[in-house]
């Protein structure tokens, strides 16, 4: 093997054709601002060419399957060995995927109870899949691996009996044109629904509410006290029926949380929650079914099982030996295999997760380190990884544990590249790579590549960072608030009746190590906004009320919060809440569509005389529409090909080269570019080029605000990290704020994946945020936007079990100099000693 890698004439996306050379088995950090192309020359480049190698060796039969895998745009690489590339995480992981599935420790559980499990007497062996509730035969029938069993709550159906049909007094029957149909059903029966409810005979209320019967009825005009102009035939459903055929059928979250309004929530008397089919619980392994088992945390999980299958194998429970030589070999290699995966993710910190729990539920750290587990637990060397923000969700005392184990794999014999913008981390690699000196078209150039010794002597942003050289006192200057929110008895996941409190009118980060129950508290809190009257606002559509409970019992996604309580909440009209869920749900959704900004400049393409000579509208500019767009990827510009025993692949679409237009469509330019070309502007290119001519300069400004200035217009929204995301959710309520609203902003790690001078100017727009009265909280991990906040809580201490509990509160620079909580020694290590109250940093 050569001793370095090198790239010459590097020209992926923004990148100006420098080359570089990267040693091998040496720890190397890219860095350089959102932007900067860090992305495009560790993935697109390096990556990408080690993929295509790869693909390149396969049999013809395979390649034929894949297609062309098209080069990435560098002159030559050399020195490239085989690699693999771990990147963020950024769409939101299936709701039925666990702790266990992601560790893959679910499929060893399942395997060995199928094998190795106590069977009840006359029952044969059952396959490893029906241990499984995502499979047909592993499936809880009753509840169809729900779980949980809705049924109609009687109570919040008719909440005031004394009101008749017409009036409302079913309330869980929908509103509009399908509730007013219901009614004309039922006084065509000839049920009088202009009696109280109370006086109805109980066996019609009965019926009305829970029946299975869906009658079609003959609606004449002139059976109806209501005016209609002709008659017509309807399908009578009871409320029951309706209810629970809008949760199955609908995609809308708003009307299937009022529709969970009206419907009980009971766990499956079979499965007990665990959605498996009762004949698998049947099976023991020391006493326990394997839903029982995966509640354990994943560190006892290996250890019971351990013991119980080792003892079986050994004398059985009636003193014989149970299993053959082979099968205990079998045995042996399955256990072996689970301590290794475990003792892995143990050793990353996050050992105290269980294998039943959602993955939906985690914190974007403890995602990451689980995603990270199966890579170390591989054991590969002479190769390179790629690892895309590996800080991202943790908290500095995590990186620091986190990092020796990165340390390990370059130990290893391989070549570690590293993208990452925290500096405390670049500044322990062996190398550094900075690009820079902006992001977008102003980026991309080689602006240091060397030892990390060296670059610590440079004068660039990057070397002030490494340097430690922090900017100006981060401490805010302390604000007086006369007003606070208090929330107590807060329960979900780790958290135990917890109370806490921070200021409205100001800005409260809520910091802690990864897993200490940061995103539990943000759930809850939101959660509690609603009941309290706030309308919530995503971001993506105008606020939409939920009907508000009569008490906050409930959970929803703030886990149970029947015994919490709120005061306070009551001030605000709106709680925008975000999470690091994705936005996009296809790659037809792009950034330029999410403000609108993209269709003001379909309309001005459409209104050049080349468009209007052919008769060309806005729609022809459209990717989303068949008149325009490349026929062959159906203007997405690329083509996939889905494989059943291979991942899928992607290429460029041969017939539009990744333009998504037809050549017709790009033929009619607005200063010298296509439609395509201006979808592959950056959001600060396309301001300078668009912004006063359409009028949009207020929409890019707050794109620019956000720190998404070097996005590109046409860039996947499905492909933003989770802080992208939000912050891009952030910029729509910034365009539909209304000065006179109120609002709760709660926000799980905004600062993720920013470079710190971006951070920065994030945190000047929460400041103003906060100064024109509207209140933020936030979980980060970014410790210049904890320093530079009002109010900062720290939970703790550990994470799991041993969190969930407020370590410290007040202000940044008394949290610092208490010295209480993993928080507080970072913020003087890299802050030095609090002051007294400094001017904004």
């Amino acid at each position: 093997m050569t001793e370095e890698i090198g790239v010459v004439g590097a020209r992926e996306h923004n990148l100006s054709g420098f080359s570089v050379t990267l040693p091998h088995r040496k720890l190397i950090g890219i860095c350089g601002v959102s932007g900067s192309g860090k992305s495009s020359l560790a993935f697109d480049t390096i990556y990408a060419e080690a993929q295509r190698r790869y693909l390149e060796s396969v049999s013809p039969f395979t390649r034929h399957l894949l297609g062309a895998v098209s080069a990435p745009q560098v002159d030559r690489i050399t020195g490239l060995p085989a690699a693999i590339a771990v990147k963020q995480l950024v769409s939101t992981p299936p709701e039925n995927s666990s702790v266990g599935t992601l560790s893959q420790v679910s499929d060893l559980l399942r395997v060995l109870f199928s094998r190795f499990g106590d069977y009840p007497a006359n029952q044969g062996r059952l396959l490893a899949s029906a241990f499984s509730p995502n499979t047909v035969e592993g499936a809880c029938p009753t509840c169809a691996a729900k779980g949980s069993i809705h049924d109609l709550d009687l109570n919040a159906a008719v909440p005031d009996e004394s009101l008749t049909i017409r009036e409302g007094a079913i309330a869980a029957w929908p509103g509009g044109w399908l509730g007013r149909n219901f009614k004309h059903l039922v006084e065509t029966m000839g049920i009088d629904i202009d009696a109280p409810w109370n006086s109805l005979p109980a066996k019609t209320r009965d019926w009305l509410l829970t029946t299975e019967d869906t009658p079609s009825v003959t609606v004449r005009p002139e059976d109806l006290r209501e005016y209609i102009s002709r008659g017509y035939t309807g399908k009578f459903r009871s409320a029951r029926r309706y209810l629970l055929d809008t949760m199955i059928t609908t995609g809308s979250e708003t009307v299937r949380a009022r529709t969970e309004e009206y419907l009980s929530n009971e766990l499956c008397p079979d499965c007990n929650g665990s959605r498996i089919n009762p004949a698998a619980l049947s099976v023991m392994i020391g006493g326990a079914n394997i839903a029982e088992v995966a509640t354990r945390s994943l560190t006892d999980v290996a250890v019971s099982l351990h013991a119980a299958i080792s003892f079986d194998l050994d004398r059985g429970h009636n003193g014989a030996k149970r299993f053959s030589n082979a099968t205990d070999e079998a045995a042996q290699v399955l256990l072996d295999e689970l301590d290794k995966r475990t003792s892995v993710i143990d050793n990353l910190g996050v050992g105290y997760l269980p294998p039943h729990r959602s993955a939906a539920t985690l914190s974007p750290g403890e995602l990451q380190r689980l995603r990270l587990a199966a890579h170390l637990h591989s054991g590969l060397h002479g190769m390179v990884y790629v690892f895309d923000e590996l800080s991202t969700g943790l908290h500095p005392k995590d990186t620091d544990h986190l990092f020796t184990h990165i340390e390990a794999l370059r130990d290893a014999g391989n070549t570690v590249i590293l993208v990452e913008h925290d500096m405390e981390l670049v500044r322990r690699c062996d190398w550094v790579i900075e690009l820079g000196p902006g992001g977008g078209a102003r980026g991309g150039q080689l602006m240091f590549s060397g030892p990390v010794a060296e670059a610590l002597d440079g004068k660039s942003s990057t070397a002030v960072r490494l340097r430690n050289e922090a900017p100006s006192e981060p401490w805010r200057a302390p604000q007086e608030f006369g007003d606070w929110a208090r929330c107590t008895g807060l329960s979900a996941n780790n958290l135990r009746a917890l109370a806490l409190s921070f200021p409205i009118g100001g800005l409260t980060t809520l910091t802690g190590v990864s897993g200490a129950g940061k995103s539990s508290v943000l759930r809850s809190v939101a959660t509690l906004a609603r009941a309290a009257g706030a309308s919530p606002f995503d971001g993506e559509e105008e606020p939409k009320t939920i009907p508000r409970r009569s008490s906050t019992s409930g959970g929803g996604e703030g886990g149970d919060l029947a015994e919490a309580d709120a005061a306070g909440l009551e001030v605000f009209d709106r709680v925008v809440s975000f999470d690091q869920s994705t936005i996009g749900r296809s790659p037809r959704s792009v950034i330029g569509t999410y403000l609108g900004i993209f269709d003001k400049i379909r309309s001005l393409f459409a209104k050049t005389d080349p468009a209007r000579s052919r008769g060309f509208t806005a729609s022809q500019f459209s990717f989303n529409t068949a008149r325009g767009r490349c026929p062959r990827c159906e203007g997405l510009g690329i083509i996939t090909i889905d494989l059943v025993h291979l991942p899928a692949s992607s290429g460029t679409c041969p017939e539009c080269e990744g333009r998504r237009f037809t050549e017709e469509t790009l033929e009619v330019t607005v200063e010298e570019l296509t439609i395509a070309d201006v979808l592959d502007l950056s959001i600060d290119a396309a301001a300078t080029e668009f912004a006063e001519r359409l009028g949009l300069v207020a929409h890019f400004e707050v794109l620019q605000r956000v720190g998404l200035g070097g996005l590109l217009l046409g860039q996947s929204s499905a492909t933003l990290s989770g802080g992208e995301a939000q912050r891009l959710r952030l910029a729509a309520v910034m365009r539909a704020r209304k000065r006179r609203e109120r609002s709760l902003f709660i926000l799980d790690e905004p600062a993720n994946g920013l470079h710190p001078s971006d951070a920065r100017v994030l945190g000047k727009l929460f400041r103003q945020i906060v100064d024109e009265g509207d209140t933020i909280l936030i979980a980060d991990h970014n410790m210049e936007l904890a320093a530079g906040s009002d109010w900062l809580i720290d939970m703790g201490p550990g994470p799991g079990p041993d969190g969930g509990h407020v370590v410290a509160s007040g202000r940044p620079d008394e949290v610092a100099t208490a010295g209480v909580g993993a928080t507080a020694s970072v913020l003087t290590r890299r802050f030095g000693t609090a002051g007294s109250g400094a001017a904004d940093g």
